[in-house]
C-alpha cells in the first residue's frame, strides 16, 4: 500500500466519521459498516494488477452501460419520486451504477488512447462518453452526467489530444446527450429551478420579483438548502463547535451532498482546510503516480485522482453555492454505500499503480 495514499485515505475516513457524528449520530454504526466495506475494497483492488483492469477496460465499460439501461427499468429513485431511476433496490441494500461508471470510463479512456494515440479519429470515446453521459442525465441524475463530461475533459485535455479534435468531441458528445436526455428534462422542473436559485442567490436578487408567484415560489424552496449551508458556514468559527454541537438550522441531505458545511461547523474553519489538505495529498500524489507511469497507467491514474478530487470540490462548490446545486457527494466521506464503495475501489487502483511502477516514498 502506498503510505501517502493510505495517510490521505484514512484522513478523509476520519473526516467521514465526523461528519456523521454530527450531521445523523443514528446511522453511525451502518455507516461505520460502509466504510469498512469502502476500506475492503481498496484492499481488494489493490492486489489487482493495473495492466489486468485496462486489458478488461472495454468489458468493464460495456456492464457499466448495461447496468445504466438496466437501472432506468428496474431501478428505484427517492421516496415520492417515481419517474426517478436510479440504483436498484434489494432491501437494505442498494447499488447505483452511475458510481462506478466512472472507473469503467476512466478505465476505458486509458486502454483506447493506448492503442491508439491521441491524434487518431476518435468516434469510440466520443460515443462511450456521450452514452454514460446521456444515459445518467436519464435518470435524471444531471449533477453525475455533467461531472462525467467534466471527468472526461479533464483526461483528454491533459493527455494531449490535439484542439481540433477536442472541439469535435465537445460537439459530437454534445448532440448524444442532448438527443438522449432532451426529451426527458422538461418532466423534471426542479433541475431548472436549482440553476434559477443560483441566479439569485449570486447574481440578481430581484429576479424573484419579475417571475410569477408560483415560479417565484419555486425557486424560493431551491434556494433554501444552499442558503441553510452557507449559513451553516458562516456560523462555524475557527475551531468548530463539536461533533455534538446542534446545527444553527435544518439543513437538508447533511450527511451526504452538504457534508462539507456539517464537517466544517463541527471542525471549524480550520477543519475544513485539513480536509482541503487531505484531498491535497490524493491530488499530488495520484498526479506523480500519473507522471512516473506510462501509456494507459498513466492515463488510468489521471483518470482516478481527477474523479477523486474533482468530485470534492464539486461538492464544496455546490455547499458554498459557487454552483448550483448538483446532488454530487464528497468521494470517501459522504454517506453512501455506492459512492463510498467506487471511491475505495479507486483508491485501490491507485496503490496498485504505486506498487507497479515502484514509486518511492518520502524520506525513503
Amino acid at each position: 500500500m502506498d503510505r501517502i495514499l493510505i495517510l490521505a485515505q484514512l484522513l478523509l475516513m476520519g473526516f467521514s466519521v465526523l461528519g456523521i457524528a454530527a450531521a445523523t449520530p443514528s446511522l453511525m454504526g451502518r455507516h461505520l459498516a460502509t466504510l469498512a466495506i469502502a476500506f475492503a475494497g481498496t484492499l481488494v483492488a489493490a492486489l489487482v494488477p493495473p495492466r489486468w483492469i485496462i486489458a478488461q477496460a472495454r468489458w468493464l465499460y460495456a456492464l457499466g452501460l448495461i447496468a445504466l439501461i438496466a437501472v432506468l427499468v428496474f431501478g428505484r429513485g427517492p421516496a415520492g419520486q417515481e419517474e426517478v431511476r436510479r440504483w436498484f433496490q434489494t432491501g437494505s441494500f442498494s447499488l447505483q451504477p452511475s458510481e462506478f461508471m466512472k472507473i469503467a470510463l476512466v478505465a476505458y479512456l486509458a486502454s483506447f488512447f493506448s492503442r491508439r494515440g491521441t491524434d487518431y479519429p476518435i468516434i469510440g470515446p466520443v460515443v462511450a462518453i456521450g452514452l454514460a453521459a446521456g444515459l445518467i442525465a436519464i435518470e435524471p441524475d444531471l449533477g453525475t452526467a455533467l461531472f462525467l463530461l467534466f471527468l472526461a475533459a479533464f483526461i483528454l485535455i491533459i493527455i494531449g489530444v490535439p484542439f481540433r479534435r477536442l472541439i469535435a468531441i465537445g460537439l459530437l458528445v454534445t448532440l448524444i446527450v442532448a438527443s438522449i436526455h432532451g426529451a426527458f428534462l422538461n418532466k423534471f422542473e426542479y433541475i431548472t429551478d436549482r440553476v434559477d436559485a443560483w441566479r439569485v442567490m449570486n447574481l440578481d436578487p430581484d429576479l424573484l420579483e419579475r417571475w410569477s408567484h408560483e415560479h417565484a415560489e419555486r425557486i424560493k424552496n431551491a434556494i433554501y438548502q444552499p442558503a441553510r449551508a452557507r449559513l451553516v458556514l458562516r456560523a462555524a468559527g475557527v475551531l468548530g463547535h463539536g461533533p455534538s454541537a446542534e446545527l444553527p438550522t435544518n439543513l437538508p441531505e447533511r450527511q451526504n451532498d452538504m457534508i462539507f458545511a456539517v464537517i466544517t461547523y463541527a471542525a471549524g474553519w480550520f477543519g475544513s482546510v485539513m480536509l482541503l489538505l487531505a484531498y491535497g495529498l490524493v491530488f499530488a500524489r495520484g498526479m506523480q503516480i500519473a507522471t512516473r507511469s506510462t501509456g494507459a497507467l498513466s492515463v488510468m491514474a489521471l483518470g482516478l485522482t481527477g474523479y477523486l478530487t474533482g468530485q470534492a470540490l464539486m461538492n464544496i462548490a455546490v455547499t458554498m453555492a459557487i454552483v448550483p446545486v448538483t446532488g454530487i457527494s464528497m468521494p470517501m466521506v459522504s454517506a453512501g454505500g455506492s459512492g463510498l464503495l467506487a471511491a475505495g475501489l479507486a483508491f485501490g487502483i491507485l496503490h496498485a499503480s504505486s506498487r507497479s511502477i515502484g514509486l518511492p516514498e518520502v524520506g525513503t
